[in-house]
């Protein structure tokens, strides 16, 4: 899976596991690094069902986002962003899409 900042849409397989890695660019008067931020990401299938992504801090600056099982997602356009907690100040990204495609080998 593969989303780029002018890519706000990518493919993915249901039963793959969801992983992307990001690299954060601290806003104009936004935190400087990571160090003392909280991140949280959902994705909401196209039946409306909520699955948490799992984060994992690798530097200052970036992190991993992943989810092991995606079995239950269902065919359709998904969403997802990643919020922020910076010191009780809230802020998201963009909303992404993911275009969820049924697996054909079992």
């Amino acid at each position: 899976m593969t989303c780029t900042p002018t890519q706000r849409t990518a493919s993915f397989k249901r039963g793959s596991t969801f992983a992307a890695s990001a690299t954060y660019t601290p806003p104009a008067g936004g935190p400087a690094n990571l160090n003392a931020v909280t991140i949280e990401s959902d994705v909401i299938d196209a039946g409306g069902s909520v699955y948490s992504l799992s984060i994992q801090k690798t530097g200052n600056l970036t992190f991993t986002l992943s989810l092991q099982d995606t079995t239950a997602w269902a065919i359709g356009q998904a969403k997802w962003d990643i919020k922020f907690i910076n010191g009780g100040v809230v802020f998201y990204t963009e909303t992404m899409r993911l275009n969820v495609a049924e697996q054909v080998t079992a």
